[in-house]
């Protein structure tokens, strides 16, 4: 009897233990992760960019033409759509950080974490979608923002606007680490 107890008490602690250690991991996601189907299959349906600068670019402020594939290229730079089953996910992602508060000491606090060097300065920023707010940010020194970091924590379907841009996710850091692959 008592050896039964034991070998009962010994699974259940085990599955509970594995139960533990599956809500605490953090799962490696890549961009492209975070974009809905649709705005995937969107971006892998567009044409090759044609450079034919004799003619009217869509992109141009005064374009007054109808071209539809500028019109699937807004939609995507758009897109704050979201895969909900990230909302309160343990991620890791790599990207680049474009800083948005600092602390007395120069330090950044909070920044966009973008997939790409450059992003949010250079117009236009990425879709929300594939930009993340990312707060609680420690001992990032301003002049280490040039470099890829990955970052580690809970992510959210919580949008957040700025001058800068607006981010469709948001991260609580737990870790940000430089960026090796």
């Amino acid at each position: 009897m008592l050896n039964k107890l034991s070998v009962t008490l010994s699974v259940v602690l085990v599955a509970s233990f594995s139960l533990l250690l599956n809500a605490s991991e953090v799962k490696t996601i890549e961009w492209t992760d975070l974009m809905p189907e649709e705005d995937l299959a969107l971006l892998m349906a567009m044409p090759e960019i044609q450079h034919d600068y004799s003619q009217p670019s869509p992109f141009d402020d005064n374009y007054n033409g109808n071209d539809p594939v500028a019109g699937q290229w807004e939609q995507i730079l758009q897109s704050a759509r979201v895969k909900e089953e990230f909302n309160n996910t343990k991620v890791r992602i790599p990207g680049f950080i474009v800083p948005l508060e600092f602390d007395a000491e120069q330090n950044v606090t909070s920044f966009f974490l973008v997939p790409y060097f450059g992003a949010c300065i250079h117009v236009p920023p990425p879709p929300p979608n594939q930009i993340i707010f990312v707060s609680g940010a420690k001992n990032l020194r301003a002049d280490m923002i040039y470099s890829p970091f990955w970052i580690s924590g809970t992510i959210t379907t919580q949008p957040m606007s700025h001058d800068l841009a607006n981010a469709a996710y948001s991260i609580k850091a737990d870790v940000v680490e430089e960026y090796t692959y």
